[in-house]
């Protein structure tokens, strides 16, 4: 086995995942093409009459061998799974055309899911036990709930895009079967001979305005104009076809889950018939083949087809039975052919993703601001471009703008910037909008979470001109990506905001001086504090607060549920406080909370200041940092001053990010009633230690934890080697890290044993 760090990292991964129930055995694996790989071994619980079989009816296994590649960027990524190559396809939750299959395991961002967790033990524990869920669920085939609605087909990441009504599509669905053509618009970027999801890709948009599929001299159903770049822009059509009744005249059901997998005409042909729509996309095909007679394009022309597919139950999210399964084919009219479709059944075809067409224009908010400080906007959605705006019409330059992410219809329900800018990058369309402003921010379209490590790219990220830097990502990567990157001495201060609880929170964090305390600290200190306040339910609200995590339904991004008012109402009063704040001298951190009272707008705020960390390096570490709120710091100088006499303790609450290599102390528990206190020695006691931990983490939203004990020395003395055993006790009996820190007369020393056992 090797021994380099990489081959560590690995070895690491194996053992935590080892610590599951259902992972049974497991090895590292050679590295592939520069990245390493683990194999694990998961037992899959199923009924006894399978188990038999050592195989479920499903095709499951009851030992399933399952890859992990740890990505380049690890730890800032989370492994990636890969099952077995002939694990059955038939299932829902496994990522289109992806050899060997692939898992999808989260409903949302799996790295975000797995970022979360301060510890990377704790991140990759947490996949390993939605693997082995998601496994248990596919051996008895209940990765679909009747109950909560039909699996829509895994559609994430297509290249390319098709918009519409969905409910004016399914309004067209009729027991006796047909087809129905819409008139479209499209534009198609990249290599005008290459395959559509490939070498190029198309996004066509259609209002549902009916059109005849036929062509003349002069008609404009079809058309293509010259290359501006790499991008044509022309007339199309979206056909939709829904299913024919069965021969007794029932309807059509399709109730069988396939992945979708078409790559050709042929496959299309042959999932049309599957699910009753052969008749359909015959006579439409026929009929485009007949309307081009004559007709000659110098260019592909994509095109849309739209199956509607029966299901028994209603869709996931929506009343209808009826699943929209898009595909885009290019039609290429050239000179001479004999027919659209050279190839025949070999015709390239691509599915496509489905974006919901909007319907109602979005409605601006106005607040005003006194002067301030040039702006970095990190992040460009709904809060963020809101933000912006606000900051624009006050006269604010706004010197830099980032967003990975594209503008998708859906945005437009409460996005600060109009349809016009779909389907344009964020950043793009924001710094578009901000010209009208007179400002010409930079943009940046990367990961913020890898880009800001990068020295160079965060120079632009983090400007010396900038005076406030807003991250409105609602990202925990971005937020430590930010804390690492920015260095005590750059100037500009850095702020966090964002919405929870469908709106009726929000909070916006401010650093202090020299960025301690930094969002990381403000974040754990809020999760400290506010319990008990109106803000606290909606933030620890396990279906509505900010850490909801949804799994195994819909595969789909989650974008919070809130009403453009509602939205508006709470980022206007957001971007007031961050302009009180932005004019007054720091010299603290500063937790701004809201909480919108129900039914009514009626919205209270307050402020927490929040003081400098102080920070100790830990012993025994490669560089890991204890950083104390000042509430906590006081609390045990006070308690050590008490017992003058003899040394005390207790037990430090808090979180940890490995990534930061940080942990942070927000809260103390007292020590346990049977502990010992003496001259020379304090030893922590166990009467109820449990479960106070646990109720202290189930009273924070299950976001802070024990991460270590102090105690106090009567002298101004360091760690002694009673100090270093107790440290090696607590690694061996506690989840790692786990910190013990001294407190004496004068300083705090702090150290953690990190010797893996033998």
């Amino acid at each position: 086995m090797a021994t380099d760090d990489k081959a560590s990292a690995a070895d690491h991964v194996l053992r935590v995942a080892l610590k599951h129930s259902e992972c049974v055995g497991g090895e590292v694996l050679e590295l592939e093409h520069g990245l390493e790989r683990v194999r694990i071994d998961m037992n899959v619980e199923m009924p006894l009459d399978m188990k038999a079989d050592n195989v479920s009816s499903s095709g499951v296994r009851t030992c399933e061998s399952v890859v992990l590649k740890l990505p380049a960027s690890w730890p800032w990524q989370s492994p990636r799974f890969y099952l077995r190559d002939d694990f059955p396809r038939h299932f829902p939750h496994l990522m289109p055309f992806s050899t060997p299959p692939r898992p999808c395991l989260i409903d949302g961002d799996q790295d975000e899911f797995f970022l979360q967790f301060g510890l990377v033990d704790y991140g990759v524990f947490h996949l390993v036990d939605q693997l082995a869920v998601w496994l248990r669920k596919a051996a008895i085939n209940d990765l679909i709930d009747p109950e909560q609605g039909w699996e829509p087909m895994l559609r994430r990441d297509y290249r390319d895009i098709v918009e519409l009504d969905a409910e004016h599509a399914r309004s067209l669905v009729d027991r006796k079967g047909g087809w129905a053509v819409w008139k479209g618009k499209y534009y198609r970027r990249g290599d005008p001979s290459g395959l559509l999801g490939v070498d190029a890709e198309a996004w066509l948009s259609s209002d549902g305005e009916r059109t005849p599929l036929k062509t003349s001299e002069g008609d404009d159903t079809f058309t293509a104009s010259p290359m501006r770049g790499d991008m044509r822009v022309g007339n199309t059509v979206v056909a939709i076809i829904w299913p024919d009744k069965n021969s007794d005249g029932s309807a059509f059901v399709h109730s069988i889950y396939v992945p979708e997998d078409v790559k050709t005409l042929g496959h299309l042909r042959a999932r049309a018939e599957e699910i009753g729509c052969a008749r359909g996309l015959d006579a439409f095909l026929s009929n485009l083949e007949r309307s081009f007679a004559g007709f000659v394009l110098p260019a592909p022309i994509p095109v849309s087809v739209i199956l509607c597919a029966r299901r028994p139950v209603h869709l996931i999210g929506t009343e209808s039975d009826i699943e929209l399964l898009p595909y885009v084919i290019d039609v290429r009219a050239e000179h001479g052919r004999q027919t659209l479709f050279v190839q025949g059944n070999n015709e390239p075809v691509s599915p496509a993703a489905h974006y919901q067409s909007i319907s109602a224009p979005l409605l601006r908010s106005l607040s005003g601001s006194p002067d301030q400080p040039p702006l970095v906007m990190l992040g460009c959605g709904s809060v963020g471009s809101k933000l912006a705006l606000h900051a624009a019409r006050s006269g604010q330059d706004i010197v830099c703008v980032s967003d990975k992410s594209g503008l998708r219809p859906h945005n437009m329900a409460r996005h600060a910037l109009g349809p016009s800018h779909v389907p344009s990058s964020k950043a793009e369309a924001l710094a578009k909008e901000l010209e009208g402003f007179g400002l010409r921010p930079e943009v940046h379209k990367g990961d913020l979470g890898k880009d800001l490590r990068e020295q160079k790219l965060a120079k632009t990220l983090l400007p010396k001109c900038a005076g406030a830097v807003i991250n409105s990502t609602a990202s925990l990567s971005v937020r430590e990506a930010l804390v690492d990157a920015a260095p005590a001495r750059y100037r500009a201060r850095l702020f966090e905001a964002a919405l929870f609880g469908r709106g009726r929170g929000a909070f916006l964090l401010a650093d202090g001086p020299r960025h301690n305390p930094n969002h990381a600290d403000l974040m754990a200190e809020m999760y400290a504090t506010i319990d008990g306040t109106p803000a606290s339910k909606l933030l620890f609200d396990p279906a509505e607060g900010l850490a909801e995590i949804r799994i195994g339904q819909g595969c789909g991004s989650l974008t919070m549920q809130m009403s453009d008012a509602r939205l508006s109402a709470m980022t206007a009063s957001l971007a007031l406080e961050l302009s009180e704040l932005l004019a007054a001298p720091v010299n603290d951190g500063m937790i701004v909370m809201g909480a919108m009272d129900v039914g009514t707008p009626a919205t209270s705020w307050v402020r927490y200041q929040v003081p400098p960390f102080e920070t100790v390096e830990i012993a025994g570490t490669d560089g890991w940092e204890l950083r104390i709120s000042k509430r906590v710091a006081d609390r045990i100088r006070a308690e050590a001053a008490s017992y003058s006499a003899v040394e005390t303790g207790g037990v430090m609450i808090g979180c940890t990010s490995a990534r930061l290599k940080t942990v942070t102390v927000v809260d103390l528990l007292d020590a346990p009633p049977d502990s010992q206190r003496s001259v020379a020695l304090f030893v922590l006691g166990t009467q109820g230690l449990h479960a106070a931990i646990e109720a202290r983490h189930e009273a924070s939203g299950r976001t802070l934890f024990d991460v270590g004990t102090w105690h106090s020395h009567l002298h101004d003395t360091g760690p002694s080697g009673t100090d270093w055993n107790t440290a090696a006790e607590l690694a061996a009996e506690r989840t790692p890290p786990s910190i013990l820190l001294i407190a004496t007369p004068t300083s705090f020393h702090a150290l953690m044993h990190t010797k893996e056992p033998d």
